[in-house]
């Protein structure tokens, strides 16, 4: 019987801790109680209307406005312009008076000049060196009885379907040039042709050469030039243009040997 009351409180005394702690996590959950409001503390927090003494403050602001009118005296600086073209003009006068003394000093100076012309002559033998170099512009050919000739093409049997140049070479003595070490460039800006000297016997047994230009006769323009197998020139440049006739149709050019 005892063990069944003690079993009785212990459930109530339960209950009661079950209520106290849910009244206890109601109350922290919820909105918190407001205060009563002291009204002896609220004239000391209504005094803080003394925030409105800085609207006087701003009464001052009106006054720096005033302040940039006072800087207008910018446009005093425009004055200034207004004073150097006084200075421009004085400098003029001192222009005029420079002219006046330079014509004092020319006569006397006029005498010296007089002695540069002694010095020009003295530079004139120099000149003559110059004069050397021609002798070695000449090349060691050149260019036999100073023409070409242009003939009927009987050198192969094309007849008039043919055109070309050809010819021979002669060395100081007015033998054919055996050497064979020399080769005709024939060009133009479609035709870039060499032949080597001796490499057709039908114009020179020995330094006979031909370059075929066309199976048909032309008004063509040609440039020949002999030159060393390596390509450096021994004779001037030749300009040859074919009459574009079946009786000129092959143009001889023959080289001689001066020195």
């Amino acid at each position: 019987m005892a063990n069944r009351i003690y079993n009785i409180l212990s459930g109530l005394f339960f209950l009661l801790s079950l209520v106290w702690l849910v009244f206890v996590v109601v109350r922290f959950l919820g909105p918190p109680v407001e205060q009563p409001i002291d009204v002896a503390l609220l004239p000391p927090t209504r005094v803080v209307p003394s925030p409105t003494v800085p609207t006087n403050t701003p009464t001052f602001t009106p006054g720096p406005p005033t302040l940039p009118p006072t800087f207008t005296f910018t446009p005093s600086p425009t004055f200034t312009p207004t004073d150097t073209p006084t200075l421009t003009p004085t400098i003029t006068p001192s222009a005029t008076i420079t002219p006046t003394p330079a014509p004092t000093d020319t006569p006397e100076n006029s005498p010296t000049p007089t002695i540069t012309p002694t010095l020009t002559p003295t530079i004139t033998p120099t000149g003559p060196t110059p004069t050397f170099t021609p002798s070695q512009i000449p090349f060691p050919f050149v260019l036999r009885d100073n023409q070409v000739l242009m003939v009927q093409n009987t050198f192969n049997s094309a007849g008039c379907a043919y055109q070309g140049v050809g010819g021979q070479v002669f060395d100081l003595n007015g033998n054919e040039y055996s050497a064979g070490n020399l080769q005709v460039h024939v060009f133009n800006d479609t035709i870039d042709r060499v032949a080597l000297v001796g490499s057709n016997a039908n114009y020179g047994a020995v330094s006979g050469w031909e370059v075929p230009l066309g199976n048909a006769v032309s008004s063509m323009f040609i440039f020949v030039q002999l030159e060393t197998i390596n390509g450096a020139p021994v004779a001037e440049r030749i300009t040859i243009q074919f009459p574009g006739s079946c009786d000129r149709n092959v143009a001889l050019v023959r080289f001689i040997q001066i020195r």
